[in-house]
């Protein structure tokens, strides 16, 4: 089976990934401009096991608050986040380390009330956290439903 190979900026932290993403989507949420160091993430999801880290001594495990569904793994040496579980079922990367042709559009933005600039398109904006969930909700279970179409890697 084909992967794609991803890597934070230093290259140090490494994964691949088996499967095309079906889901991408914007948060604006003040924990991710931190881990991002950017307005916002920009994050595509698949589920646990369609993204195996490579080199798991090369990341360090984030929780911004507590208790919380969600771990970051970012980088040791650059601090670029690399992987992030929700719930131990979803495996979230960084739309920016794939390749731009496996990237889908975002399909939403969420914690949108926190943004630091607004953005001007179509995509739907969930404000509050249960908006956000409620959004995302759908598209989550698509996530784990349909196991994905296996990545095309371009050599």
């Amino acid at each position: 089976m084909a992967e794609a190979k991803i890597s934070c900026s230093c290259g140090r932290a490494q994964a691949s990934v088996s499967v095309m993403p079906k889901l991408r989507f914007r948060c604006h949420c003040t924990k991710c401009q931190s881990v991002y160091r950017a307005p916002f993430s920009d994050a595509v999801v698949f589920r646990r096991g369609q993204v195996r880290l490579e080199t798991p001594g090369e990341v360090d495990w984030v929780r911004m608050m507590r208790p919380t569904p969600l771990v970051r793994g970012v980088c040791k040496t650059c601090r670029d986040p690399v992987l992030a579980q929700f719930y131990g079922v979803f495996s979230i990367i960084p739309a920016s380390i794939l390749a731009v042709d496996v990237a889908p559009r975002v399909s939403h933005d969420i914690f949108y009330r926190t943004r630091v600039e607004s953005m001007g398109d179509t995509v739907p904006k969930h404000d509050t956290m249960l908006r956000s969930y409620l959004g995302l909700a759908v598209p989550f279970v698509g996530v784990l439903a349909l196991p994905g179409r296996p990545i095309c890697v371009s050599q």
